[in-house]
């Protein structure tokens, strides 16, 4: 019912098939009523184990009511968490999917990828310029932080995929706000699995550490702040 009303709402013009099946979702091709590709991410129950619900959701400030509502709506509060992300990757500039629409447990983004084929992870890149790919990496984990105020919470070589030799950010629903009590330690994972992944590359990977190590104090700072001042809270909305 929920892909009827997305047609129904001209969101979707024709699914096509599943390109992708993960342990939390599957992805469907579509296609726009302008011709654009879509892929429409269908979120499964598997997503909300007891480690997500306490890691990722409970502890993000626009999702702070969600207790109440869990048993109810869990899969539904998850595709709505990656449809604003990824408005907030956007706004800022990050190369990510554009947030089409969501509804339900579902949320429709545009298709990175062509011609019904998802782009390829980085890990599974048979080859390419790791050094420039690494630059475009660091200044969008950066800008993840500084301008969207969000810490993806899982990124790896498998959640950044690339075409047209530029990497694109996906899987953002579990991202959560810098002021997220686990935002610190989330981030500093990030930058470590990101950092190891160019360095069996060949690439210098110090400006990782560097920048990740700068950011991560930075959060650290604003969390204190934000138990001090809860404005700063509603203002990272």
């Amino acid at each position: 019912m929920a892909l009827y009303r997305l047609m129904n709402h001209g969101v979707i013009a024709r699914l096509g098939p599943p390109i992708k099946q993960g342990k939390e979702s599957l992805v469907i091709h579509a296609v726009a009523p302008g011709g654009r590709e879509l892929a429409v991410k269908v979120h499964t129950s598997k997503v909300f184990g007891k480690r997500e619900r306490k890691q990722y959701l409970f502890g993000d400030w626009r999702y702070r009511h969600a207790k109440r509502h869990i048993t109810l709506r869990t899969e539904s509060m998850w595709a709505e968490k990656e449809y604003r992300n990824l408005a907030r990757l956007e706004k800022v500039g990050i190369l990510a999917p554009r947030p089409v629409g969501f509804e339900e447990n579902i949320v429709v983004m545009t298709l990175v990828g062509g011609n019904g084929v998802a782009a390829p992870q980085l890990n599974d890149l048979p080859s390419g310029d790791y050094t420039a790919l690494s630059r475009i990496v660091l200044r969008a984990m950066e800008r993840l932080v500084s301008r969207a105020h969000l810490v993806h919470g899982d990124l790896s070589p498998y959640n950044i995929v690339v075409w047209d030799r530029k990497p694109f950010v996906i899987d953002v629903s579990q991202a959560v706000l810098v002021s997220h009590p686990d935002a610190a330690h989330l981030l500093e994972n990030d930058f470590r699995k990101v950092a190891a992944f160019f360095e069996q590359k060949d690439v210098n990977a110090d400006d990782f550490y560097h920048i990740g190590a700068e950011l991560t104090e930075d959060v650290r700072q604003h969390q204190k702040e934000s138990l001090i001042r809860p404005d700063l809270l509603a203002d990272s909305e």
